[in-house]
């Protein structure tokens, strides 16, 4: 499996670095890396991840990173699995996910 990240996805990844940033800039960048690396698990185990509950959709899933949810969608047909958004727990997630395709 290939992992390709959205622009919707790095976008919402970089204003959370830019939000942690403001306190500290290193462990802004420590927390990306940690983020990015996370997803590598999902190279051998893309199904690793649990059904977002929201909308229980069996190819879009999600990994919890700390308070942070990163979702994303498999795509056997494509042998890709694409980094859909980072949302926060706090965040509420859009009624319907149309926007994750």
């Amino acid at each position: 499996m290939e992992i390709v990240w959205t622009n919707q996805a790095l976008h919402k990844l970089n204003k959370f670095v830019d939000y942690i940033a403001k306190d500290d800039v290193a462990t802004a960048e420590k927390w990306a890396l940690k983020v990015i690396k996370k997803t590598d698990q999902l190279i051998e185990q893309p199904e690793s991840g649990r059904i977002v509950p929201e909308y229980n959709e069996p190819t879009l899933r999600e990994l919890i990173f700390g308070n942070y949810r990163v979702i994303y969608r498999i795509r056997k047909e494509d042998n890709t699995i694409y980094i859909q958004t980072v949302w926060h727990v706090r965040q509420n997630p859009p009624k319907s996910s149309a926007g994750l395709r």
